[in-house]
């Protein structure tokens, strides 16, 4: 870890640091992508029987706001488990792309401070194309991120050209608008299940203070 991104850590204990949730919750029946199973929650023990409740979840790889990874659509690429841990957080970009031209380029990104390094989040579902994806791999970012149910459509070539970059994909997230413009940290931490393509999150930004913000790395 870097000495000013300790330094940033450090600052997020700060009252006036605001905490952002992106996560959607996880509701038992529902499917986060059309041909999954549901999100099932079954009853193992019970206060009544057992003196102490459990229960087992039958969840869906990409359930729910998730992050997948390059074993997604690479036989050959890393699980989950085997990623190092700085994939999963950084420096968070958000955009709302209504009203910039397009496709994207990596000179309107850089004017825009997308950096190397960056989580770059967009607000809905913007229909990034191939163009876009080339424009964020040449600025170096880490992640990508939409609130939609998945960041293309078959044949997928987006999941293919940032997954075959290592570039994480987030999706089905949510409140991204709370960060345009802002200076924040974000983290997308996965649960370590071996060989995963994919695994829910719990996606949260912290918004900076100003005196923070200036110290990003």
């Amino acid at each position: 870890m870097t000495a000013p991104f300790g330094d940033s850590l450090r600052r997020i204990r700060k009252p006036e640091n605001l905490i952002v949730d992106l996560s959607r919750t996880l509701v038992p029946g529902e499917s986060s992508f059309s041909g999954d199973p549901p999100f099932l929650v079954l009853p193992w023990h019970r206060h009544d029987v057992h003196g102490f409740a459990t229960r087992a979840l039958f969840l869906p790889e990409h359930a729910a706001t998730h992050v997948d990874v390059p074993q997604h659509f690479f036989e050959n690429a890393p699980g989950v488990e085997a990623i190092a841990l700085e994939r999963f957080f950084g420096r968070a970009r958000a955009l709302d792309l209504g009203g910039l031209p397009r496709p994207l380029e990596e000179t309107l990104l850089r004017k825009l401070n997308v950096a190397e390094g960056d989580v770059v989040l967009f607000v809905g579902n913007p229909k990034l194309t191939e163009e876009d994806a080339q424009a964020l791999l040449a600025c170096g970012v880490k992640g990508v991120g939409v609130e939609a149910e998945s960041i293309d459509e078959p044949p997928f070539p987006l999941h293919r050209l940032f997954l075959g970059s290592g570039v994480l994909i987030y999706e089905n997230l949510t409140n991204v608008a709370c960060l345009v413009g802002k200076e924040a940290l974000f983290f997308g931490f996965p649960l370590k299940v071996s060989s995963a393509t994919a695994s829910p999150v719990r996606a949260v930004a912290i918004i900076l203070s100003s005196e923070g913000a200036n110290e990003l790395p």
